[in-house]
């Protein structure tokens, strides 16, 4: 009987376009090399000898690791989950973080937890973060960047989630909060 494989996350044409092989090649590769016994970083490292570019064994790997039952979407390699909203605004990123700011100014709850500290902001040439850590052991990062036109992204990752349904209520609240700027 065929062993029923879970969505590698990715689509074949992508992985064919971005590697020369599809989903199918890299399962019997990762198989040959022992990829059910051995840890995330193991795989991602015995891909190094296939040429494939960093990001693409990252891919591969987590894409195997899906397949074969080992990690669910928006699981990390750690067995955490992680949810991600973003949104485009008017504006340039220093704006975008002082409008998002303004909107958070008075919140100490998010995504049902407490703020444990005040949010951290850092900046960077092309970039400006917000971070806070959360009552549940959760943390979450908001990263600004400039983009053409006179926008700005904003893209949050709310990490640490113990599971999938979390990610699907940190998504929604997120993508709510976000929406909110103008």
């Amino acid at each position: 009987m065929a062993e029923t494989l879970n969505d590698p996350g990715m689509s074949d044409d992508a992985v064919i376009g971005g590697t020369g092989h599809g989903w199918a090649h890299w399962l019997a590769h990762c198989d040959a090399l022992g990829g059910r016994q051995m840890s995330h970083a193991e795989i991602a490292r015995a891909l190094g000898d296939t040429g494939v570019p960093h990001w693409w064994r990252q891919m591969i790997t987590v894409g195997y690791e899906r397949m074969i039952g080992r990690r669910e979407p928006g699981q990390s390699c750690t067995g955490s989950f992680a949810a991600s909203a973003s949104r485009t605004v008017a504006g340039d990123m220093d704006s975008a973080l002082a409008r998002f700011g303004a909107l958070v100014a008075d919140r100490i709850e998010f995504a049902g937890a407490t703020a444990t500290a005040e949010p951290r902001i850092s900046r960077s040439e092309r970039w400006r973060y917000w971070r806070i850590d959360l009552s549940d052991g959760t943390k979450v990062t908001v990263m600004f960047a400039g983009k053409p036109g006179g926008k700005a992204s904003i893209a949050v990752e709310h990490s640490k989630l113990p599971d999938a349904a979390a990610v699907a209520s940190a998504k929604a609240f997120w993508k709510g909060l976000i929406g909110e700027l103008a």
